[in-house]
């Protein structure tokens, strides 16, 4: 369905914790003023170029091929294909990727990435437009996409967050959602799950074998890899005990009450300052 006519039918369907008239006319503002940072986060090379056929959602695609494309950097929501419900946003995400590429024939360069596939088999790259200009940017700066950093594939983490930092402070799509909005690790519902932000102390750090567990007040618990230590600036993290942070990734239950694995720094910010 093409974005516009999606959004005139969104306020009459109560997909939306804001007004649907007012969410999409935020959208369509800032797909027009996307072009003025349309060349950010740009590549310096490309891999190979390919033609897209299908659109799943908002991040990932099928290529002529038959390779599926999971774009690297960004995540959206999800179009139900497995019986779930569809998620807030995923069809006009899916739509603004597909009006995207249909204006550049669907036509993509791409730079692959370190880990060139996940665990699902798909191709993972960067993409680019015949224009030079970055998918991803298109997709953060509209606030139909989140920032996403999956080691080893961490080129333009910076840049994407920046974009994405932008798209937040103006509430433009998805961070217009209630679910987007951070919340408080102590008033977490045990049934909580899902993609969150969530803010709160760290209270506990502790040590198994092949782990480290930051303690959050109330039910959450944040696990990091001891395999993935290397990611992370020396003295983490013991230099967050008794620090206030925000944390995101997706929630699940654990057997202690709800857990969150961490892998990468650009996943944490501390919102406290530092202990003297």
């Amino acid at each position: 369905m093409p974005f516009k006519h999606y959004c005139k039918k969104a306020p009459l369907q109560g997909a939306f914790f804001v007004p649907g008239l007012l969410l999409c006319s935020g959208i369509l503002a800032s797909m027009l003023a996307a072009s003025a940072r349309a060349a950010d986060c740009a590549t310096d090379r490309t891999s190979e170029r390919v033609q897209v056929v299908h659109i799943y959602d908002g991040d990932t695609v099928k290529l002529r091929d038959g390779r599926r494309l999971r774009l690297i950097g960004i995540n959206t929501p999800e179009v139900s294909r497995t019986g779930k419900a569809t998620q807030s946003m995923a069809e006009p995400a899916r739509s603004a990727l597909k009006t995207l590429l249909d204006k550049h024939n669907r036509t993509l360069l791409l730079r692959h990435g370190k880990e060139q596939r996940d665990h699902y088999g798909r191709l993972l790259a960067h993409a680019f437009l015949d224009d030079g200009s970055n998918v991803a940017v298109h997709m953060l700066e509209q606030g139909l996409a989140t920032t996403l950093v999956v080691p080893p594939n961490t080129w333009a983490q910076a840049c994407y967050q920046s974009i994405e930092d932008d798209a937040r402070a103006m509430r433009r799509g998805l961070w217009a959602l209630a679910d987007y909005r951070p919340l408080e690790s102590r008033s977490l519902s045990s049934a909580t799950r899902g993609f969150r932000l969530v803010r709160g102390q760290v209270t506990e750090i502790r040590q198994s074998r092949h782990s480290v567990w930051l303690d959050l007040e109330g039910p959450l618990v944040i696990k990091v890899a001891r395999r993935d230590l290397v990611n992370f600036e020396p003295g983490f993290p013991e230099k967050l005990l008794d620090r206030r942070i925000e944390v995101r990734g997706w929630i699940r239950k654990d057997d202690r009450g709800l857990r969150l694995n961490l892998r990468h720094p650009a996943a944490i910010s501390v919102l406290d300052r530092q202990r003297r």
